[in-house]
């Protein structure tokens, strides 16, 4: 995720919580703000977000020059501000800064300005979160050409971090900034320096920090100095920003120079040996992307490691969690992603107002383009495979929104929007108008809109210009519109062609609900010779009949096997996994209390991980001992009990189960390093499902406990030693769009 749409999105606090009220104003506005404020104020609205015209013409640049001691929570900074491509001012400047900082002494124009007069009052106990200064640009002559502010401040920031809740990572821990012995977290939300709402901003920051510990900020390192007690550098941000995000903590510093980038690793000294996977993971995906995307906008890119949860793109480094970094984890889906936000959310940035198309395009081009580009069609499918899997069980139709109302990843179902979906929508687009459009569109983009803000309306006009297609209807659809198609073949008949002998005619009724969609639904025919015929159905009706004609006798007519439009599939349609018992609003778990101690220890961090969770569905352990008309966890029972053998019931001879062993699909596994998770369709009644997770030692239980809920899309994996030896789907218990075909008599 782009630091610019989860952390840098510059707020004023409003009169009913920490949520965020943003507004931007083009001045004059002299009534507007309060009037707004008094309107939330009485609505009780948590969050609004309205914007008045654009960004401030006002482009700052702050000189920080700033201390930072870990030890005792605290920061002193002297912040130079000054406008150099300003051409004109408000008559008041308005600026925030966090609260818990003390403002020793502000000057204008080399003059000190008395803090009683420019501090306003907040209009509540909420609004005392920050400092609210006003300050007159205009003096009794006229007004100034140019001005320059300096203000000298200290204080503590002390918010540690918080765990996220959820059973897999889903966003950072929760802090609005941090100083302490573990790490230094800065960011838009602590407002540690003087904030002008709505304007883009270059700094440069000079930084000391006791010795052993490194400073990294966005932009370019320009002077490091190390002396016995401390180190101090010089960071240069030349990019226009919305916000600026600053680290620090024991770091071991490793670079590169690829193509005159500065390739960086910012790591903790007891994982400093994984640098080099991580810069030369890096460096192949700099060279796909910038052939794609056009050169990479940054003088550096770094990957530096973070002492809480996080995976977040900044303009010119990204901050992953130290658990991530131990893994490795250089695949598209997280260290390409955050490349690629280099672009989209940190080079062009998000009109927040308006909804939020970074993060879907991010996915689309990172977790998604990368396999396509470089793995196999086959690893393709089950991308999007995963996709419309992720929609479906997380975006449920009581809770779903449109893509346009997307703004930041909060929960699973704001990830099943926001970037599952939209990630699809991006891809049914390329659909539409081709590949030779699609990514002109995108270069197009880049090209025209880097430094600036761009919305879903700036992307429609990009590709509806390149086309030469109004495709207001698409993005009414997918962008405007909350849900998805959901479609099913209502009807088939089979004839012989009467006007070319050997070849035949299928009559296709399609049915979708309300509202209709106009779809392009991919289409593919068996035929008893065993080739295969692919064609195209048009949708723009409720309910629409056509005529398909094969060269040969048809057996099986399947619509969008590939999985390349989005649409609602119901649960009975899903394969069996573990996320369908995550998401069920009916499940329980089982857990076996007779096994030995040690494997009942092994089982806890799995346990305990479910347990902590504060899900509106509530988890009980299961005292009946019976699968029941809902989703179950079996952890630990033996696997000839009758629980089980209930619960593998829906797999039928698709899972084989002994003392000591375990069959999948012919292929059995056994040995005390093995270890495995399995789900089925509840037989009961498919809507639902039973997983099992089993291991035949506790060493083995124990390497997958703590990681289980991060594998939750297959039917079935097999463990040794912790990794995964084998892994797969099994078929649906239905598929309403996968019909075997049959001759009518004539």
């Amino acid at each position: 995720m782009p630091h610019s749409s989860e952390e840098q999105h510059v707020v004023i606090r409003s009169c009913i919580d920490s949520h965020s009220l943003h507004v931007s104003l083009t001045p004059p506005w002299p009534l507007m703000p309060m009037m707004l404020l008094f309107i939330v104020c009485c609505l009780n609205l948590a969050s609004v977000d309205v914007t008045w015209g654009s960004v401030h013409p006002l482009t700052p640049h702050h000189n920080l020059t700033m201390a930072l001691e870990p030890t005792n929570h605290s920061l002193t900074i002297e912040d130079t501000i000054t406008f150099p491509d300003a051409t004109s001012f408000p008559d008041t400047l308005e600026l925030t800064l966090n609260n818990n900082l003390v403002i020793d002494e502000i000057q204008l124009n080399d003059s000190v300005i008395q803090l009683q007069e420019i501090i306003k009052q907040p209009h509540s106990p909420s609004e005392d979160l920050e400092h609210r200064l006003q300050i007159a640009l205009v003096d009794s002559q006229a007004k100034a050409s140019s001005h320059t502010i300096k203000v000298r401040y200290h204080g503590m920031i002390d918010d540690h971090p918080k765990g996220a809740p959820g059973l897999r990572f889903t966003k950072p821990d929760e802090t609005t900034g941090y100083i302490g012995p573990e790490g230094v977290y800065l960011t838009s939300e602590t407002q540690w320096y003087l904030t002008i709402p709505h304007t883009l901003a270059t700094f440069q920051v000079t930084s000391t920090v006791p010795s052993g510990w490194e400073t990294v900020t966005q932009g370019k390192e320009v002077s490091h100095t190390v002396t016995e007690d401390e180190t101090t550098s010089t960071w240069n941000i030349t990019n226009k920003s919305e916000a600026l995000t600053l680290v620090a903590n024991h770091f071991v510093k490793h670079e590169k120079v690829w193509k005159g980038i500065t390739i960086a690793t910012y790591l903790f000294p007891e994982d400093a040996e994984l640098a080099d996977q991580y810069l030369e993971s890096t460096i192949q995906y700099l060279e796909m992307y910038t052939k794609l995307l056009g050169p990479y906008p940054f003088s550096k890119f770094a990957v530096v490691e973070n002492f809480f949860p996080a995976g977040i793109g900044l303009p010119s480094y990204t901050l992953l969690g130290n658990r991530i970094i131990k893994r490795g984890y250089t695949q598209p889906y997280s260290l390409g992603h955050e490349i690629v936000h280099s672009w989209f959310g940190n080079s062009i940035l998000n009109h927040f107002s308006d909804g939020n198309w970074v993060e879907g395009l991010t996915t689309y081009l990172s977790n998604y383009y990368y396999e396509e580009v470089y793995a196999s069609e086959e690893t393709a499918i089950k991308k999007r495979q995963q996709m419309l899997f992720e929609y479906n069980l997380y975006g449920t139709t009581a809770q779903e929104y449109a893509v346009r109302h997307f703004h930041h990843k909060e929960s699973r179902i704001d990830n099943a929007i926001g970037y599952q979906k939209t990630a699809m929508v991006f891809h049914m687009l390329r659909q539409e108008i081709g590949d030779g459009h699609f990514f002109t569109g995108i270069r197009t983009l880049v090209k025209e809109w880097t430094g600036k803000h761009a919305d879903w309306n700036t992307i429609q006009e990009i590709f509806s210009g390149i086309t030469g297609k109004d495709l207001s209807w698409f993005f009414e659809q997918w962008v405007e519109r909350a849900g998805s198609p959901s479609v099913r073949i209502e009807e088939t008949t089979v004839q012989a062609d009467p006007e070319y002998p050997g070849q035949f005619l299928v009559n296709v009724t399609m049915a979708q609900l309300q509202p209709v969609y106009r779809l392009r639904l991919p289409a593919v025919l068996y035929l008893a010779d065993g080739t295969i015929f692919d064609t195209v159905i048009t949708m723009t009706n409720g309910t629409q009949t056509v005529i398909l004609s094969a060269p040969s006798q048809p057996t099986r007519l399947v619509i969008d096997p590939d999985f390349m439009v989005l649409r609602r599939i119901p649960r009975a349609q899903l394969p069996p996994m573990l996320n369908t018992w995550v998401t069920d609003q009916s499940h329980s778990i089982a857990v076996d209390t007779t096994s030995p101690p040690a494997i009942q220890e092994a089982y806890q961090p799995a346990l305990v991980r479910l347990r902590s969770q504060h899900s509106p569905n509530r988890l009980e352990t299961d005292t009946q001992k019976t699968i029941q008309d809902r989703s179950l966890l079996i952890v630990g029972y033996p696997l000839t009990s009758d629980l089980v053998q209930q619960g593998f019931a829906g797999c039928g001879d698709a899972v084989q189960t002994g003392e000591n062993w375990i069959s999948i699909q012919g292929e059995k596994f056994n040995g005390p390093d093995i270890a495995w998770l399995v789900s089925c369709p509840n037989p009961t009644n498919p809507d639902h499902v039973v997983s099992y997770f089993h291991g035949f030692s506790s060493t083995a239980i124990s390497q997958v406990a703590r990681l289980l809920f991060f594998y939750g899309w297959d039917s079935y994996l097999i463990f040794q030693q912790g990794n995964v030896i084998s892994r797969g789907l099994f078929d649906p218990p239905s598929n309403n769009l996968d019909i075997l075909l049959n001759v009518n008599a004539a």
